[in-house]
């Protein structure tokens, strides 16, 4: 668990995480010495540098009580995460996946902020191929991403079951149908789900879950999956130097229900999603939820906690030409406080996309976010960015990709001082403009 960030000690951090990668790479000469064909490497990487309309360093515009952010132009941090794995594969076919992630992010605006934080993302071990009968059928254990689906327009990771455990997946239900079922106890880090900072003086704790899910079920017009989890917490406590904070024991149930369209040169995905107490925001680890302020020495219940949220995810590559994403996203949550318990969450965007050939393309990004808290003023952020890009293809998820940025957001007078208040505090409107590169492999 965390509560304060220990600044003080990253520099260790930073030390024990280099330790790691060049024992992973002494190790994996060694192997590369038996079979070099085992031996990958993967990564994600996002890198840029942006100033405000003044010159000032960049704020980001992101939508007050809102859970993520339209993210095209409007990424202020430097973020990389490498996954090296090593595979064994027996004349059988059997195969055992050995896997480490590691991770670091870097503010790269605030000039006073330039501390890098690192982490271990993923630690574990993946068996597959041990049944002639079902050669997807998987078990595995460690530290893991785990059933994650990302809405990338927003980089809203909107089910992210990560962290510590074990399981086992790709179960056969019939011709096409298929089970998973893990035992999860959360993964507590300074980093969240997309790879940003976690805030700071806020609770985040391990819980139990036993996550089962069900999924490739062929109807007809795509496919349908449903989750089912079960998650307990047994309390527990932050000591502060501005006191004890204490979060009461809840357990709580989930369910979801995903269905994903594919179709020529793209998809559309649908998620419904309701979740209560210990389960209540679709994740394997119990975090303060939005709209929410703890006091020291005054309990926080999270029992009667829940969410609902229900979102349509849809990208396509229409032509050479052009191409587009969209999202569409309601939630309503309760995060459990006597008052001003309620929050709605409204967001509709898009991307498009055009290709003036293979390489060059100009890209534009407009999201609306629209949020309210139960007793207290509602407001909106309208936030548009136009990006020329160099990729490899004419695809819209074509990486790497280099591009520039300009990009302007305004705001309802409600939310002055709440939205990009380093750069604009006391204003409802700020712009912004540099450049980025997005690379994965």
């Amino acid at each position: 668990m965390y509560f304060i960030k220990n600044k003080s000690i990253r520099g260790c951090s930073i030390l024990i995480f280099s330790l790691i990668v060049s024992v992973f790479l002494f190790q994996s000469e060694d192997i590369q010495a038996q079979n070099a064909d085992n031996f990958g490497f993967y990564g994600y990487l996002r890198s840029g540098f942006g100033v405000d309309g003044e010159g000032g360093p960049q704020d980001v515009f992101k939508a007050y009580n809102s859970e993520a952010k339209y993210r095209l132009g409007n990424e202020a941090e430097a973020y990389i995460e490498t996954l090296f794995r090593y595979t064994i594969e027996d004349e059988n076919k059997a195969k055992f996946e050995t896997n480490l992630r590691l991770a670091f992010v870097t503010p790269t605006s605030k000039s006073n902020d330039f501390v890098t934080t690192t982490s271990v993302r993923e630690a574990y071990v993946r068996a597959n191929g041990l049944f002639k009968k079902n050669k997807n059928l998987a078990f595995w254990a460690g530290q893991r991403f785990y059933d994650r689906h990302d809405a990338h327009l927003i980089d809203f990771w909107y089910r992210d079951m990560s962290g510590f455990g074990g399981g086992v997946e790709n179960v056969k239900l019939g011709k096409a149908a298929k089970l998973s079922f893990a035992f999860l106890g959360g993964s507590i880090d300074e980093l969240s789900s997309n790879g940003n900072v976690q805030p700071e003086n806020q609770f985040s704790f391990n819980k139990t879950t036993f996550d089962l899910s069900i999924y490739d079920i062929e109807i007809g017009f795509g496919s349908i999956g449903f989750t089912l989890d079960f998650s307990n917490f047994k309390g527990d406590s932050i000591v502060s130097e501005n006191g004890n904070y204490s979060v009461e024991s809840s357990n709580g149930f989930s369910i979801g229900v995903f269905h994903e369209l594919p179709f020529t040169s793209g998809r559309n995905r649908i998620n419904v999603f309701y979740g209560s107490g210990a389960a209540e925001n679709y994740k394997a680890t119990i975090q303060q939820p939005m709209g929410m302020s703890i006091e020291a020495g005054v309990p926080v219940s999270i029992e009667s906690m829940s969410r609902f949220r229900a979102l349509n995810d849809f990208q396509i590559d229409f032509n050479p030409k052009f191409s587009m994403m969209a999202l569409v996203l309601y939630q309503k949550l309760d995060n459990g406080q006597d008052m001003n318990n309620e929050l709605d969450w409204l967001s509709i965007g898009f991307r498009p996309s055009y290709h003036f050939g293979r390489y060059f393309s100009l890209v534009g990004d407009f999201g609306f976010d629209y949020t309210s808290q139960s007793g207290l003023e509602d407001g909106s952020l309208l936030k548009m960015t136009i990006a020329p890009q160099i990729s490899p293809l004419n695809k819209i998820l074509s990486r790497p990709a280099i591009r520039a940025y300009v990009t302007y957001a305004f705001w309802t007078d409600s939310y002055i001082g709440k939205i990009a208040t380093y750069s604009f505090p006391d204003q409802n409107h700020g712009f912004s403009f540099g450049l980025q590169m997005e690379a994965w492999w």
